[in-house]
């Protein structure tokens, strides 16, 4: 029998077998991801983080996302600097990151770990007040972080934005 013919005849068994094989070792599914927050809600919760930074007379961004850190929406008032879009994200993110607010983790910030964490996010990680997360009941969902005023103040902007949930 020539090496051809051999050929013709044992890949079909093979290719079989390794089909058999495959379908008996398949994984459970992967677990489905969390709930995000949903456009409506997050421009929502926008309006009323920026409803608190009035009331507070400051001009903030905020960015909400969900629980992988991706945002959700962004929005900047109209007298915020032009960098704090960029600040918001990153608290919020970090606070996603980790389930807690972002101020929590000021001195986690410090630490090499997270410096490696942060090049890894290219440097875009913020860990300083004025991001909260996200809840629903009890599932984190994402979470909200303003930027433009004293870390109080967008902690409580955020804090505003976060209590629709």
């Amino acid at each position: 029998m020539s090496i051809a013919q051999w050929a013709r005849r044992a890949v079909p068994a093979v290719v079989a077998a390794a089909a058999a094989t495959a379908l008996s070792a398949q994984q459970p599914a992967p677990p489905l991801p969390l709930p995000a927050p949903t456009m409506a809600e997050a421009m929502k919760a926008l309006d009323r983080a920026r409803a608190a930074a009035t009331t507070l007379g400051v001009g903030l961004s905020c960015a909400v996302v969900d629980s992988r850190g991706d945002l959700v929406a962004l929005a900047r008032m109209d007298n915020a600097r032009f960098f704090t879009t960029d600040v918001a994200r990153g608290k919020a993110q970090v606070s996603a990151m980790f389930g807690q607010p972002s101020g929590n983790l000021a001195q986690f910030g410090t630490n090499p770990a997270f410096a490696n964490l942060n090049l890894t996010a290219q440097g875009r990680l913020y860990p300083v007040q004025g991001a909260v997360p996200i809840l629903r009941g009890t599932q984190l969902i994402g979470a909200i972080g303003c930027s433009g005023g004293s870390g109080q103040q967008d902690e409580e902007a955020a804090k505003a934005g976060a209590g629709g949930f």
